[in-house]
């Protein structure tokens, strides 16, 4: 079950505002981790007191387990742990979250189905209620192949029976398919293709009004499954195995590293006195740091004698629990169809597809008539506050980045010291743009050139009148054409084997309006005259 907590954290500024989560157990990082702790630091502070009370008697035994323990804390750097933590667990969750977005709902065909397929009488619910079924059947189909939890609910086909969600004769049906394919590929699909069929039969019967509406309904039922394809390939595809293998022994091997490098160490204090090293004292003790500490010695192991005996490795600890917990996020959501606390609730998702579905086929199908509009009165209605809410409406306008700007009135002024340059580039956008609006805006009239046969393939024109020009138009005509023209009433459009060929402007999309605006070349503005535009 997902662990929800931002009901805890709906406004920040209080003092410790997230520290009321670290006192969560379900889900929190301390349940994750407890047993790999106590293990560690069991093993921790077994080496600790083997170290204090044994090998402090023997001090060959002792120097060489101090040169093993500096060994361990010089040598662990080298692991780039936080560099492929971080990048692992990346991955994991950015494939959590899409593994999410891949989940179908079938609340949208349950409402097309309301809108498309109406009707109270019992063939049109029937038909309603069954594709419904069937969609939801090929979801648990395909929840069945990654999720534990509902493989353990419907184990066969007989359970889907049982549950209502399959009849005796499609197990049937189900079951032959499998044979059919032995049992080497997932059958999900079928039941998205009895409703697909059940919808054609539907529209061959006019409980479905239009072709368009049956387009509609089909597209989402292959939408559902496509995604129940997509849940199958998060489960059979995963992130390569080396990674994960690279990932676990980085960081355990990081660890078992700490259990000797972080081990606080009580080396003995040497002087050199010749070509000889001296024994003179024992390391300082922190309870009596000066008294104990001997100006002028060192040890001869290599470790830090500026770093106290403190017993307890606070920093270490706290170490271990951004580290593993890290890895114990990538653990939890790498298959999110488990049992973890994180994991997806499975059973909810199934239970409430099917009851909203049939809800919505049902209930959201019957026709409603509308009231009198509670806001007839008002053209700007205003919905109102509770005592609580008004003490929130910092938020009532949005700010905008120039909500603040504010102008002189000499800033304001409009300036006449326009360059030439300025002024031809505003020239040049204006015919542009006027060009366009006109272009768009004018009504076409076209007719045949009656000097052509009508069944000889020969580039047709069009003939624009312009009421009053359109500045940046090229308004001459052909000089080797002739294009008389008795009725501007009459427009045909036909197509041209030069538009076969695909040009910028000359798509098949392209209207016919904007076809004629690209044919034209720009020039300096004119007066209104007739101008004809090939096409």
């Amino acid at each position: 079950m997902t662990i929800s907590y931002t009901h805890l954290s709906h406004t920040a500024g209080w003092v410790g505002g997230l520290m009321r989560l670290l006192f969560l157990w379900r889900g929190s990082l301390f349940k994750q981790v407890w047993p790999d702790f106590l293990v560690f630091f069991g093993i921790y502070f077994s080496f600790s007191a083997v170290y204090r009370f044994i090998l402090t008697e023997y001090e060959d035994a002792k120097v060489g387990y101090e040169l093993f323990c500096v060994y361990c804390e010089k040598f662990s750097k080298v692991i780039p742990i936080s560099f492929l933590l971080g990048f692992y667990v990346t991955q994991v969750v950015s494939r959590w979250w899409s593994q999410f977005m891949t989940l179908p709902w079938p609340d949208t065909l349950a409402r097309y189905l309301a809108v498309y397929l109406p009707g109270t009488d019992q063939k049109s619910r029937n038909y309603r209620r069954t594709i419904c079924r069937w969609v939801n059947l090929g979801n648990v189909l395909a929840l069945r192949l990654v999720s534990y939890k509902v493989m353990v609910r419907f184990p066969t086909y007989e359970h889907l029976v049982e549950s209502g969600l399959a009849t005796n004769r499609e197990m049937i049906q189900l079951k032959q398919m499998d044979e059919l394919v032995v049992n080497k590929h997932q059958i999900t699909w079928f039941p998205f293709m009895w409703c697909q069929n059940l919808l054609r039969k539907a529209r061959r019967e006019e409980l479905i009004a239009n072709d368009w509406f049956t387009h509609v309904l089909i597209k989402e039922v292959d939408s559902m499954a496509n995604m129940n394809g997509m849940l199958i390939c998060y489960g059979w595809i995963n992130i390569p195995l080396v990674y994960t293998q690279v990932v676990t022994l980085a960081v355990y091997a990081y660890f078992v590293a700490c259990l000797f490098g972080r081990q606080y160490l009580l080396p003995t204090q040497y002087k050199k006195e010749g070509d000889a090293f001296i024994a003179v004292s024992d390391f300082p003790i922190v309870s009596n740091w000066t008294g104990t500490r001997v100006p002028g010695v060192v040890n001869i192991v290599g470790y830090d004698n500026d770093v106290a005996d403190f017993y307890i490795p606070i920093f270490t600890i706290l170490e271990y629990l951004f580290y593993m917990g890290w890895l114990k996020v990538a653990e939890t959501l790498l298959n999110p169809f488990g049992e973890d606390d994180d994991d997806f609730d499975t059973y909810y998702l199934i239970d409430r597809n099917l009851q909203v579905s049939y809800i919505m086929t049902d209930e959201a199908g019957l026709p409603i008539d509308p009231e009198m509009d509670p806001f007839d009165n008002s053209n700007a209605p205003e919905l109102k506050h509770t005592n609580l809410s008004s003490k929130f409406l910092d938020d009532e306008r949005p700010m905008m980045p120039t909500d603040n700007v504010n102008l002189t009135a000499e800033q304001s002024n409009i300036t006449s010291n326009v360059s030439l340059r300025g002024s031809m580039l505003n020239v040049n956008i204006g015919s542009k743009i006027n060009l366009a609006g006109n272009i768009l805006a004018t009504p076409v009239t076209q007719r045949r050139r009656s000097s052509q046969p009508a069944n000889q393939d020969s580039p047709k024109s069009v003939y624009l009148t312009v009421p009053n020009g359109i500045p940046g138009m090229s308004l001459s005509p052909p000089t080797n054409r002739v294009h008389p023209v008795t009725d501007t009433k009459t427009m045909e459009l036909e197509p041209t084997p030069e538009q076969d060929e695909w040009a910028p402007g000359n798509s098949p999309m392209t209207s016919r309006n904007e076809k004629m605006l690209f044919k034209v070349e720009q020039s300096k503005p004119r007066g209104g005259q007739d101008v004809w535009l090939d096409f």
